[in-house]
């Protein structure tokens, strides 16, 4: 699929396809890999008794390496596509079509099927109503997550899934994994008991692995994967199944393995196991420790409020702005009371109108 990361490659492409440039299109497109930001161009050609119109495909938007993927808390594509649309309207005069700027949606019509469309109830986005009977008809599915979402803060309904993990160095921490059980991290059996000893009652409960404990879990993820590797079989993949399965390599012990992306329970558990014996000996080499973060009593109320000071405030914030995003959702007095519940818990620091988030609040998000 080309990347289009500058105007000048759009340009390029617009005066490859010739005819008169009337609409450029930008859709999204999703999948299990992602969501893609394309663009369309509509271009009309022949005489004025035999008019044509035709609908070329252009290209992915794309940032170029090392950009943002967010600016000000926005999708940086879909900044660069509105610069893209504004450059290609000043130059050809042509309409540039984005019905969904805000948010990545694959429910909008395209430029052709907008008679089709009507406005969500809550965004005014053009939509092509859904035919789920499990969804409502009149919002875009982006706005019924919203209202779930709003729902779940108001009702305060319990957050408690999901467990971090880091490796630690004074005040340093890196995210090694997340998952919405202990028991789905592929080093839990190994830890089980040591995580058990250090389990507290206390809302945000904080496990360290010291330098033993990690010598030791070492030793038993090496023990294992020899295992693994010892019965290890090179990917068979038949005709139908190319289109589902990809296979990439990983290194062990100056030996290369091919693995399969999916539908390979063995080779998942290689992966896996590979990666943690990696971080382990990260860990050692570098002095590091094992910190695991559970959480008890959070809610999505915490949550979000959490969420807001670290992403969109960049960490620290006034009162008033936390207020003022949730004037729709909490009062200001329910904004205060969560507030002063996570500065207790020890997630927010608080001084007099002025909010930040503490590491440990952005170790449990």
């Amino acid at each position: 699929m080309p990347n289009i990361t500058t105007f000048d490659i759009l340009d390029n492409k617009i005066k490859q396809i010739g005819g008169r440039p009337t609409v450029l299109e930008a859709l999204w497109d999703g999948d299990t890999q992602g969501w893609y930001l394309l663009l369309y161009l509509y271009t009309k050609s022949g005489s004025i008794f035999k008019k044509k119109e035709t609908r070329h495909f252009l290209g992915e938007v794309s940032i170029s390496e090392g950009m943002e993927h967010f600016t000000n808390g926005k999708w940086t594509i879909s900044e660069l596509a509105n610069q893209f649309g504004k450059q290609a309207i000043e130059k050809y005069k042509l309409t540039f079509y984005f019905p969904s700027q805000e948010d990545a949606d694959d429910d909008c019509p395209k430029w052709t099927e907008k008679h089709l469309a009507i406005h969500c109830a809550d965004c005014n986005k053009l939509i092509i109503p859904t035919d789920s009977p499990y969804l409502p008809k009149d919002i875009c599915y982006n706005c019924h997550l919203k209202r779930e979402q709003n729902e779940r803060v108001k009702n305060k309904e319990p957050c408690d899934d999901g467990v971090s993990m880091y490796l630690s160095k004074n005040t340093e921490y890196e995210r090694i994994g997340h998952c919405t059980h202990f028991r789905d991290f592929t080093i839990a059996p190994y830890i089980a008991d040591k995580v058990k000893e250090q389990l507290t009652d206390e809302q945000i409960s904080i496990i360290t692995l010291n330098t033993q404990d990690i010598f030791e879990l070492k030793e038993k993820l090496e023990n294992v994967l020899s295992q693994k590797l010892d019965n290890y079989e090179a990917p068979r993949i038949n005709e139908k199944m190319r289109r589902f399965v990809s296979v990439y390599k990983v290194q062990y012990r100056d030996q290369e393995y091919l693995l399969m992306d999916r539908f390979n329970n063995d080779h998942s558990q290689i992966s896996s196991l590979i990666s943690s014996v990696k971080n382990v000996a990260k860990a050692i080499s570098e002095d590091l420790t094992y910190k695991i973060f559970f959480k008890k009593g959070i809610t999505y109320r915490d949550d979000t409020v959490l969420r807001f000071v670290n992403y969109v405030c960049k960490g620290s914030t006034k009162i008033s702005n936390i207020s003022n995003h949730y004037i729709n959702v909490l009062t200001e007095s329910e904004v205060v009371e969560t507030i002063r519940k996570l500065e207790k818990i020890h997630c927010l620091m608080v001084n007099n109108t002025d909010v930040s988030i503490t590491t440990i609040g952005k170790c449990i998000i």
